[in-house]
């Protein structure tokens, strides 16, 4: 039995303790279901003649399927590229043509985007409804696998934000350190269990919890889309004891009618990153329901599991990401590439098991982002004397206005802080006169909050050159499909403004 095959390990150990729900289905499998269900895929596949270091790429919601599917693809050391389904056909395409899959697989709710994607043209497989090749099947086996470390095992699109997607490659290495680390930080054990309802096109929605309480043996619940109402029933009916949720989803959870109703008190932490946690929402949550949320770090490239921020400091460090996961080494380094001092604002740079070796035929954006091992994350941060970091904003979002080093993340922290403002996003623009300005969107509490008065705020907290020229107090902002704020959006409704002038 492999090392790396966590399934089979706990399907031998505890084969009738349930490893999947899908509260859609309202179906689970057992360790033992997992584990046969994935061998009968296996030699499905194998009479496909799908080979070591082929690709898979999938158009579906997260569920039973696709953890059936994550098992068959590490047994055969298959890549499996989980595509966005959010996206246009035109862009899905594309990274269908990038990673050249020998199969495609797709469910029924996306069936439309499918049969529109130039699948025949590239003479590749498809199937639709995994289950009815695996769980109809009388076909049983004894057979093991060896799977090995560097293998890829993923291929995640990065969402394009600063540029075209690019494939992450994520290997069996990273997945085993990753859940190492996670379960370190936060005392995982197979008591635990968790609801999943981050989306499977997102690294999140793979390694912030579910593989690592695969690999202790837990209990993993799926939810394909975040309901705020219907997740915290799920979470008190189930007795949930880890649970992850970017901040714009927690807030929508504290709103429903259900919140003040509901008993959490299993749940032990609130897992919280993907963007900037607000000290208020921690707060919040420790109050309202002494519940603890972690703030973290992570990203495609790396992890996604590499700081979190003990509860106990959460009060004591407001706004701090905590302090790397036990077995990475960061560093924070200048444009000479020399490491800088506390409190001197660099690049965050990571090394480790958990690091890419590089992204999916794109050698020279690997050697421009991972040297020497290290991986430039593209984010500015810094620490102070104990150590703790704190992120700074991304390098590709800092802007040089009248010569001055500008970062959005302050700006964004000073306007949450005026009472009636609820969320704060600055962006920059080109400036004639300065070279780049920063244009600031916020929602507020107060229907009569204008910006003359934001403006009067922002004078007591923050030098004049770093105030927004631009200002624009919005019902909402408009986010992502995993929670994040789209600043493509946002860029959007500044440039339709700009051309009505």
């Amino acid at each position: 039995m492999d090392r790396l095959d966590w399934t089979a390990k706990w399907a031998d150990y505890t084969p009738d303790k349930v490893a999947i729900t899908s509260y859609d289905a309202n179906k689970s499998y057992t360790y033992s279901e997992l584990h046969i269900y994935a061998n009968r895929l296996v030699k499905k596949f194998t009479e496909f003649h799908l080979e070591e270091g082929d690709r898979i790429a999938v158009l579906a919601d997260h569920g039973l399927e696709y953890m059936v599917l994550f098992v068959t693809c590490q047994r055969m050391g298959l890549v499996l590229v989980p595509l966005n389904y959010r996206q246009s056909v035109n862009e899905i395409s594309k990274l269908v043509v990038d990673c050249t899959p020998s199969l495609f697989i797709y469910n029924n709710n996306h069936k439309d985007k499918a049969e529109q994607l130039p699948i025949q043209n590239l003479n590749i497989s498809t199937f639709e409804r995994l289950s009815n090749y695996y769980e109809t099947s009388g076909y049983l086996t004894t057979q093991t696998f060896q799977i090995k470390e560097d293998n890829p095992l993923f291929i995640f699109y990065t969402s394009g934000t600063t540029g075209t997607p690019k494939g992450v490659v994520y290997t069996n290495k990273m997945l085993f350190w990753n859940s190492l680390n996670t379960s370190m930080q936060l005392g995982i054990t197979f008591r635990d269990s968790t609801i999943n309802t981050l989306p499977p096109y997102h690294t999140s929605g793979w390694h912030v919890f579910v593989t690592p309480l695969l690999h202790k043996g837990a209990h993993i619940g799926m939810l394909e889309k975040f309901d705020a109402e219907k997740i915290l029933c799920l979470l008190e009916l189930n007795k949930t004891t880890l649970f992850m949720a970017l901040p714009t989803m927690l807030l929508m959870m504290q709103k429903t009618p259900v919140f003040k109703d509901v008993n959490l008190r299993k749940l032990r932490y609130i897992i919280s990153g993907g963007e900037k946690v607000p000290s208020e929402l921690v707060s919040f949550w420790k109050k309202e329901k002494n519940i603890f949320i972690r703030p973290g770090y992570g990203l495609t490239e790396a992890g996604p599991s590499i700081t979190s921020l003990h509860h106990e400091m959460t009060e004591l460090k407001p706004n701090s990401i905590g302090k790397p996961n036990f077995y990475l080494d960061i560093k924070i380094v200048n444009t000479n590439g020399e490491t800088v001092k506390p409190y001197e604002v660099g690049e965050l740079c990571i090394k480790g098991d958990i690091v890419t070796p590089g992204y999916w035929n794109n050698s020279v954006k690997t050697s421009n982002k991972i040297k020497k091992g290290w991986l430039f994350t593209g984010d500015f941060a810094y620490s102070d004397n104990e150590g703790f970091l704190y992120i700074k904003g991304r390098k590709n979002d800092m802007y040089i206005s009248g010569g001055e080093n500008i970062y959005p993340q302050e700006i964004e922290t000073q306007l949450e802080q005026i009472e009636a403002i609820k969320k704060a996003v600055v962006l920059s623009v080109k400036d004639d006169k300065w070279g780049e300005c920063g244009i600031a969107f916020v929602t507020s509490t107060n229907k009569d909050l204008s910006v003359t008065e934001i403006r009067e705020e922002l004078k007591n907290n923050l030098v004049a050159f770093k105030h927004p020229k631009y200002i624009f107090i919005l019902d909402e902002i408009p986010i992502t499909s995993v929670g994040k704020v789209s600043r493509k959006k946002l860029n959007k409704y500044f440039n339709a403004l700009k051309s009505q002038q």
